[in-house]
């Protein structure tokens, strides 16, 4: 049942690039690569359901995997880093997969991505569609009554995540949880993370390496600066040991800390809007 909804979901996804318009050929090039991970993912993702989801700018899809415990907490909303995709392997496969061993559901969602033609620097004209994909995310998750939804993002994926809740977009996010976020210096436009992170005042978790890329690790007093500013007293920083930027070896630590700090978070949650593993798989 949940494979005959996929390939629909999936035909519709494909469909819906045939209608484009007044687009430019970088535009149809980086459709044409989530288009070719939609029919990949489709085929072997192994997730409860594959999601079409819409936004302005078309269609995307989302990767949902039910919680593997008795009763889910809530979803955690992941968001990829550059070129990626739902089921990256860094980072994202690992927390995709693991985190319903420990009561949380996971939506892993294609984040807007450039075609290999474009410079890194260009990733800023993305974040109004990433902001959009975001709220398209949420949106769905309310739909079936889920009120308990963490934003997580990786590396580009985390300062995506913070310019959507900086943005004021927060009123239906309990938590964000960034993961190796870089500063980001050379986007276009300019870019300022910091001033991001001042402007969320939701529980947050910034998480890197003691082995992460040099700008991660640079910029974490700053980070926890800006947090502290805002006065924000739910900010928690770790520096995970042997961890590089890409987290290979330590995928099991990254996502034991992360759960942990979110069963923490949970405690002062309303327990009452715990919600069933079954809810996303009622639909005719």
């Amino acid at each position: 049942m949940i494979m005959k909804r996929t390939a629909i979901h999936i035909i519709i996804f494909l469909l819906s690039f045939m209608f484009t318009c007044q687009v430019s050929a970088q535009d149809i090039q980086a459709q044409n690569r989530e288009q070719q991970i939609a029919e990949k993912l489709a085929l072997i993702a192994g997730a409860d359901e594959i999601v079409s989801l819409k936004a302005p700018g078309g269609r995307f899809i989302g990767i949902y995997q039910r919680a593997k415990t008795g009763e889910s907490h809530g979803v955690v909303i992941l968001a990829h880093g550059m070129g990626a995709h739902p089921d990256w392997p860094d980072v994202i496969s690992p927390l995709r997969t693991q985190l319903p061993e420990f009561g949380w559901s996971t939506f892993s969602i294609q984040m807007p991505i450039l075609s290999p033609e474009e410079p890194v620097a260009e990733y800023g004209k993305t974040l109004k569609v990433a902001k959009s994909r975001l709220n398209a995310a949420i949106d769905y998750l309310h739909t079936w009554e889920i009120e308990q939804i963490i934003l997580l993002g990786y590396s580009f994926g985390a300062v995506q995540v913070a310019s959507y809740l900086a943005s004021g977009k927060n009123e239906n996010v309990r938590a964000f949880v960034s993961v190796s976020m870089l500063s980001q210096k050379f986007i276009k436009p300019g870019l300022d993370v910091f001033k991001l992170i001042g402007g969320i005042d939701l529980p947050m978790l910034d998480i890197y390496g003691d082995e992460d890329l040099p700008d991660v690790r640079r910029g974490s007093d700053d980070r926890r600066l800006a947090a502290s500013k805002n006065g924000n007293r739910d900010f928690k920083q770790i520096e995970l040991k042997h961890a590089g930027h890409h987290y290979q070896g330590v995928e099991e630590a990254l996502v034991e800390q992360i759960q942990i700090w979110l069963k923490n978070i949970i405690l002062v949650m309303d327990e009452t809007t715990k919600i069933s593993p079954e809810i996303l798989h009622e639909r005719q």
